[in-house]
C-alpha cells in the first residue's frame, strides 16, 4: 500500500513493508536533461552522486518507476515545478550575472559539449569527480540546484 503525500518541492511515500511497518521515502522532484536533448521528469527517492543509477516515477505518481543511468545525462535539475516558466532568464541574463557577481562563494562557468553555457554558485569542483552540484543564483529561477554531470562538460572554469 502507498499513501502519496505531495509538498512544493517533494513527495512523501508512506508504504508498509512485509511486517507492516511504515516506511517512508522523500522523494525529489527532478527534471533529467539527457546529453542526446531529451527530457524526463518526475520524481525520485533514490539519486547518490556516487550512484550510476537512480530511479524515477511519474509526475503524476504512481506506476512503475523508470531507470535512469547517470552516464547519459547532462545534468538533473531539482525544480519547483514541471512546468517551468517560458518566460525565465537565462543564466547570463544581465540581471542574474549581476547577482551572481555579489555573491561570495565558488562560481562557475559551465560550457556544455552541446554549447550550452550555464553561470553558477556551487560549493566545491573537483575536476576528478563524476559530476557536481550548482545553485542558480535566480530567485525566479524554476531551479534551485542541479547535479552537472562532467562527461557532459566541455569547459568548466572559475569566474568572479
Amino acid at each position: 500500500m502507498k499513501l502519496w503525500k505531495k509538498h512544493d518541492r517533494l513527495q512523501f511515500v508512506i508504504e508498509r513493508d512485509a511486517r507492516g511497518v511504515a516506511i517512508m521515502k522523500v522523494e525529489n522532484k527532478i527534471v533529467a536533461r539527457f546529453q542526446d536533448g531529451n527530457l524526463m521528469k518526475g520524481y525520485t527517492h533514490d539519486f547518490f552522486p556516487n550512484k550510476e543509477v537512480f530511479h524515477l516515477t511519474a509526475p503524476q505518481g504512481g506506476g512503475d518507476p523508470q531507470q535512469v543511468h547517470v552516464f547519459e545525462l547532462k545534468a538533473i535539475f531539482f525544480v519547483k515545478t514541471f512546468e517551468g516558466s517560458k518566460d525565465h532568464r537565462k543564466s547570463d541574463d544581465p540581471v542574474v550575472l549581476d547577482n551572481l557577481k555579489k555573491t561570495p562563494g565558488f562560481k562557475l562557468k559551465i560550457r556544455f559539449l552541446d554549447g550550452e553555457e550555464m553561470y553558477v554558485l556551487t560549493q566545491g569542483y573537483d575536476p576528478a569527480r563524476k559530476g557536481f552540484f550548482v545553485y542558480s543564483k535566480d530567485p525566479d529561477s524554476n531551479w534551485e540546484r542541479a547535479y552537472v554531470v562532467k562527461q557532459a562538460t566541455k569547459e568548466v572554469t572559475k569566474f568572479r
